[in-house]
């Protein structure tokens, strides 16, 4: 089945890509089959990293796919420039606090006059606006200020585990009318506010996902390599299948779950 991960950060651990000890490598992800895995840019240095990613080449079953996660470098629209060349599919404004473009979720601002440009020049360049880690503030003034689908690469269900990263059913609903995707996280603090977890965890919010949003709204945002914990079943990408199967739903919807729904996003 083809399989769109919404969100990993192995970019940023320095690992070597084509094989590693952690939670995503090429070795692994070719073995699993066709799909898409959105590789994060983020902390020091975000243009190295993206360089360190268009420079793997090869006849891949899995497309690997730049985004940069938290624009605090950008503190001037020129500043964006050498994202844009780098073609991110994602980009987050933020990371958890405030910066020069937006708030954060553990801030509470919303968009600032240059994220307000910044979003602007994102949406002529194609690029999707990904809502994680953004302030409830900044959510909803995003949405306000997009025409394209936003995403929300890796989060959980608020109604379900009131973590600060997780989104309300509100925001859900908002998020399926304009056309987005929830990309459901397997890091178990977002999935029931503690350190454990297992397959029927995740199940347990995509299941609630797409009763908020419908299925055409819901995805995978791992967030492998990000975290320091996952749950029982889950140790990398090649236990993916194994969380798809154990869905409660048909095969048909299962396959927009599993990719098919971020595909079109970023397709349109």
């Amino acid at each position: 089945m083809f399989i769109f991960d919404a969100h990993c950060d192995t970019l940023s651990t320095g690992r070597p890509l084509w094989r590693n000890g952690g939670h995503v490598d090429i070795e692994r992800l070719r073995a699993r089959g066709p799909g898409i895995q959105v590789m994060a840019a983020f902390g020091k240095d975000q243009p190295a990293q993206l360089d360190r990613l268009s420079a793997v080449s090869g006849s891949l079953n899995c497309a690997l796919l730049p985004a940069v996660e938290g624009g605090d470098s950008v503190q001037a629209l020129s500043d964006l420039r050498p994202f844009l060349e780098r073609k991110p599919v994602f980009f987050s404004l933020t990371w958890n606090h405030d910066n020069r473009l937006a708030g954060g979720c553990k801030g509470g601002g919303g968009l600032t006059p240059l994220g307000r440009e910044v979003v602007a020049a994102l949406e002529d360049a194609g690029t999707r606006l990904d809502l994680s880690h953004a302030s409830e503030r900044t959510f909803w003034d995003v949405l306000d200020a997009v025409q394209r689908p936003p995403v929300v690469s890796h989060a959980c269900c608020h109604a379900l585990c009131p973590h600060p990263r997780n989104l309300t059913d509100g925001q859900m609903r908002a998020l399926a009318e304009r056309g987005g995707v929830l990309g459901v996280t397997f890091y178990p603090p977002f999935l029931t506010g503690r350190d454990g977890a297992d397959l029927s965890d995740v199940a347990r919010h995509i299941k609630h996902a797409v009763s908020v949003m419908g299925v055409k709204h819901v995805g995978l945002g791992s967030d492998f390599d990000g975290c320091d914990l996952l749950p029982d079943g889950l140790s990398g990408v090649q236990d993916v299948p194994s969380l798809i199967e154990a869905l409660p739903f048909d095969e048909t919807d299962k396959a927009l779950i599993a990719g098919l729904n971020f595909m079109r996003v970023i397709s349109l």
